[in-house]
Formats: structure tokens, C-alpha cells, sequence
């Protein structure tokens, strides 16, 4: 053995070796007298997945179907009750407390916008989840939404779908990675069901479980549970399908703009994700008194749907549709008010998902960008609900196949772009704090990988020695000190 390959770290078989000194061809496929196991190996597994994927899409599906039937009667039921005597907001300080009690008594794993709960199974149970998270989800849910709760409903389709995959893999006695494959099938499932978005509600829920990894073992499957599942559920796409919003802008401006409104985006994602990061934070000292906390979240926000208007209560998808259609002009501050809404929900008691809001966010932060550059509301309204979306959850793929399959052909692209530049722009930041760090958004930054995001520090992410950013630093700290001395 040469002195080179003693020093290789890398091992060569022998067998490669020796046709490497022989200088032989390479093998071809018909000489592989077993290529027909694999093949074989293949099928089965296709079928079984097939199977478990389409049934796990038929059961998440109904069970959405029968969520979203439940919140609109609760809606409607409230509504006529508290008609020409009160707002059912008033209602909002007894609501969460009894939100608080439901989850705290019978699913504490339920408490929050859902998703995270779900993540933290599929990282650390192999998708163990208990059955009562679905019903009591469900319930907390309604009741929020009902009162007017600044949530989303994708959350909870993500628990039913989870819990209901889980109590599944119990009956049928799975082992746990294939547990955790239809678990994250039954996730997939019940965001392309809520969202009316087939492909890039599916490709949500597996991108969403790591920053920068896709589990590709679990595409398949994932897919066919989010088509199946957005047939059965039946709902149709959340927003309008907007036309010829982009007019007579040429295209290198409409490149520049595209980028600039990702990086705004962006920002506001950070803004939305560190405010409820604060709120978690200020709220910490009274974590023994939740039911005082709650109380006090609904008073807060019975005071601001009374100052602000009850465009910011609930879901708000009319406001959404309005603000894509250009039929709809609100205050620039729309969305910061919906940001403190959303926090003050969540962070008090209040149950449901994230998504929704997020989409209300970016909707009307495009409309305030689109005034302000003096450009179409449409265009920027929509590039926003795809952009906050791949950075607040940093799912850029999902986003951007989202943008695609809701927008026209063009449109469609630039906003890509948009998702593709926030998701950027936002750092290692997610409003789900379970979510694992996979990969580093920048080569010139040296993050600790694997672990949750939410556990990671500023110590956690490091400029890296000799990059353009550190000599650009070191450049600022040579200029700043002698100035400083100066005075």
C-alpha cells in the first residue's frame, strides 16, 4: 500500500481497487442479476404507501370537513345570539379562560396554534400523539374563533390530522418510523385540506419540519394524503385568482421590486416572530396564574377590536380577499395591528393557527407597500401572503409552489422570487419554535445545527473569521474607535 493511501482517510474496497489497476469497464445494468429484487422491494412499498397515504387523506380530510362545519355553525350561532345587543368579542375575557381550562385539563399539548405541538411529536415521539388533543383542539378552536380570537384554522386541521394518523398507527400496530411517516402524512393532509391547496399544502407539511431538509422518504405519500385529502374536504382555494396585475411594468423593474418587497417582507416576518417571542417573554413571571393571564389578553383585546374595528378579529378573510382584489384599503398600520392581535391571542390562552394570520400580515403590509411605491395593490398584496409565508415558517418551497398554483403564470414567478428573498432576509427565525435548524442561510455564518430553533441564543449564530461580513465589521470598529476617542 503506497504512503498516499495509508494517509487517505477514505477506504477503497479491494474489489474497486482491483478494476481501477485493471483499467476494466464499467458494470452495466444487465450484468446485476438481482436488479429484479429491487424493483420488486419498490413495488411493495409504493402500494403500501399508496394505501396509507390515500386512507390517511380520505379520515384527515372529514375529519376538517366536519372542523370547518363546526367553527362556521359556532360562528353563526353567536353571532344571531349577541345580534343588536352586543359584539361577541365583549365575550373575549370569558372565552379564553375557558380555553385555558379545556386544554389545561384534558390536552396540554394542544395549547398555542397547534403546529408546534405536532413538530415536537413527529422530533421526539416518533409522532406519538394523544387521541384527546383532536376533539379538545377542535373545541378550544371554535371557541376562540367564535369570540373573535386573531387565529387561523390550519393549525388544528394539522392536530386532527396528526392525532388521528397516531391513534391509526396504533391500531394497526406500525412500527414508529412508519408512525411518523403517516403522522407527518396526516399533517400534510390537513394543511391541503384547510388551505384548498393541494400540492403546496402537502409540501407545507413536510418542509415545515426543518429549516433547509425535506424528508424525501415521506414526498409521496404526503402528496397523495394532501391531493386525496383536498378532494373529500372540498374547500376551495382561500383567495381570489387575480389577473394581469402587473400592466405595463417592464420586467427589470419588476425584478428590483421584487426584491426590495421580499426584504420588507421579510422584516415584518421578524417582527411578527419577535413579538411574540417578547410577549412569551414579558408574560414568564405569571406563568402560574394562566387563568389571569387570559382575562387580562381579552380585556386587552376587547379594547383594541373597540378602538381598531373588528377587522382584526378572527380569521379575516374577507378583509384577505378584499386587500388581493384591490376592492379593500385600510390604514398602513393594518398589519402591525393584526401582528399585536395574533401575539396577544396566542401568547394569552387562546387557541388555533398561525397561517391564516400570517396571510392577513402579508396581504395588507403589500397593500401598504404597493401605496407607497405606487404600484398596483393586487400585485404586492398577493406577493405578501406567499412572501410572510415562506419566512415566518420558513418554508420557501411550499410558498413559492403556493404563489404558482394560486396566481397567474408571471405573477406567479416574481412572487417565488418574493417568498425566496424573505425567507432570506428573516434569519434563523420561525414562529414555530420546535421547528430544527438544518442548514445555515448564509456561508458567512457558523450556526449550531440540529437543534430546535427556538433554543438557539445570539451566541448560537457567529460571523465566521476571515468572511466579507467579519473584515467588514473589523472595518467599522477601526473607523468607529478613533472617532470615539476623538470626543
Amino acid at each position: 500500500m503506497t504512503e498516499d493511501r495509508r494517509k487517505d482517510p477514505v477506504r477503497i474496497p479491494r474489489r474497486i481497487r482491483r478494476a481501477e489497476d485493471q483499467d476494466l469497464p464499467s458494470p452495466l445494468l444487465a450484468d446485476e442479476s438481482r436488479w429484479y429484487s429491487e424493483h420488486t422491494a419498490l413495488l411493495i412499498s409504493t402500494l403500501k404507501w399508496a394505501f396509507l397515504g390515500a386512507g390517511a387523506g380520505v379520515c384527515v380530510g372529514l375529519g376538517t370537513r366536519g372542523f370547518l362545519w363546526s367553527m362556521e355553525a359556532s360562528g353563526r350561532v353567536v353571532r344571531v345570539l349577541s345580534e343588536g345587543t352586543f359584539s361577541p368579542y365583549w365575550l373575549l375575557p370569558l372565552a379564553l379562560p375557558l380555553c385555558v381550562w379545556l386544554i389545561h385539563t384534558f390536552a396540554p399539548e394542544a395549547r398555542g396554534h397547534g403546529t408546534e405541538a405536532v413538530i415536537t411529536a413527529v422530533h421526539q415521539r416518533s409522532g406519538r400523539i394523544n387521541w384527546r388533543v383532536a376533539p379538545v383542539k377542535l373545541l378550544a378552536t371554535v371557541i376562540t374563533l367564535a369570540f373573535g380570537g386573531s387565529v387561523g384554522k390550519e393549525g388544528p386541521a394539522a392536530q386532527i390530522g396528526a392525532s388521528l394518523m397516531s391513534l391509526f398507527s396504533d391500531l394497526l400496530r406500525l412500527r414508529d418510523e412508519d408512525r411518523r411517516r403517516l403522522v407527518i402524512c396526516g399533517i400534510s393532509a390537513g394543511f391541503a385540506a384547510v388551505f384548498g391547496t393541494p400540492i403546496s399544502g402537502a409540501l407545507f407539511g413536510i418542509e415545515v419540519l426543518y429549516l433547509g431538509r425535506i424528508d424525501y422518504t415521506v414526498l409521496f405519500p404526503s402528496l397523495l394524503a394532501g391531493i386525496v385529502g383536498h378532494l373529500v374536504c372540498g374547500v376551495r382555494a382561500p383567495f381570489p385568482v387575480l389577473h394581469d396585475a402587473l400592466g405595463s411594468i417592464g420586467q427589470t423593474k419588476m425584478v428590483l421590486v421584487t426584491l426590495f418587497a421580499g426584504v420588507v417582507f421579510g422584516l415584518i416576518a421578524l417582527m411578527l416572530i419577535e413579538s411574540m417571542r417578547g410577549l412569551e417573554k414579558l408574560l414568564r413571571p405569571f406563568k402560574g396564574h394562566p387563568y389571569l393571564i387570559a382575562v387580562a389578553g381579552g380585556l386587552f383585546l376587547v379594547a383594541l377590536y373597540g378602538v381598531a374595528g373588528e377587522r382584526y378579529a378572527g380569521l379575516g378573510v374577507e378583509t384577505i380577499e378584499g386587500t388581493l382584489t384591490g376592492a379593500l384599503r385600510l390604514v398602513s398600520a393594518a398589519f402591525v395591528l393584526k401582528i399585536v392581535a395574533t401575539s396577544v391571542t396566542l401568547e394569552s390562552g387562546g387557541s388555533g393557527g398561525i397561517i391564516t394570520p400570517v396571510f392577513f400580515i402579508g396581504a395588507t403590509s403589500g397593500a401598504a407597500l404597493a401605496h407607497l411605491l405606487g404600484l398596483p395593490q393586487p400585485l404586492l398584496a398577493a406577493f405578501g401572503f406567499v412572501a410572510l409565508l415562506a419566512a415566518s415558517a420558513n418554508t420557501p418551497i411550499a410558498a413559492a409552489v403556493m404563489g404558482i398554483e394560486l396566481l397567474p403564470h408571471a405573477e406567479g414567478i416574481y412572487a417565488a422570487l418574493a417568498a425566496g428573498t424573505a425567507f432570506l432576509i428573516v434569519g434563523h427565525r420561525s414562529v414555530y419554535a420546535s421547528q430544527k435548524l438544518g442548514f445555515s442561510k448564509s456561508a458567512g455564518l457558523d450556526v449550531e445545527l440540529g437543534g430546535p430553533i427556538g433554543a438557539i441564543d445570539r451566541k448560537g449564530v457567529r460571523v465566521k473569521k476571515g468572511t466579507l461580513t467579519d473584515r467588514l465589521q473589523n472595518l467599522g470598529k477601526r473607523l468607529y474607535e478613533p472617532s470615539r476617542k476623538k470626543k
